[in-house]
């Protein structure tokens, strides 16, 4: 398998990725901008972001990187087995990054009972 081979197949699954992708980026400057005001939110969020923004390329690399290993020197059962891991394994860390963003969404929040309530509207 030649270079472009190897692109071929990164290009090939990174497409899936591309709206992700640019989700993730949209959100980096969203959460970049917008720092100042809930900072431990904000470092939560960029952390999920950022992880599920690193698995866009990672997971198309290392597919491309090892299909030529596993097919050329693999039977069935190890094909499936490389790729069953595989996908455990970006699972997970898809479910890290989501852990992330939930994390960030209560991230800083006041408590229940600590709530101020909202101004009585007299005129």
């Amino acid at each position: 398998m030649g270079n472009a081979d190897y692109i071929k197949t990164f290009l090939a699954m990174f497409a899936v990725y591309v709206p992700t992708l640019i989700v993730c980026l949209v959100a980096g400057f969203v959460i970049l901008i917008r720092w100042q005001q809930a900072p431990r939110a904000a470092l939560w969020a960029l952390l999920g972001f950022g992880l599920i923004l690193v698995l866009c390329f990672a997971i198309p690399i290392i597919h491309a990187a090892i299909q030529p290993w596993v097919f050329q020197n693999g039977n069935a059962s190890q094909r499936v087995w490389v790729f069953s891991v595989l996908t455990v394994f970006w699972s997970v860390l898809h479910a890290l990054g989501y852990v992330f963003l939930l994390v960030a969404v209560f991230a800083g929040r006041p408590k229940p009972g600590a709530a101020t309530p909202p101004p009585s509207s007299r005129p």
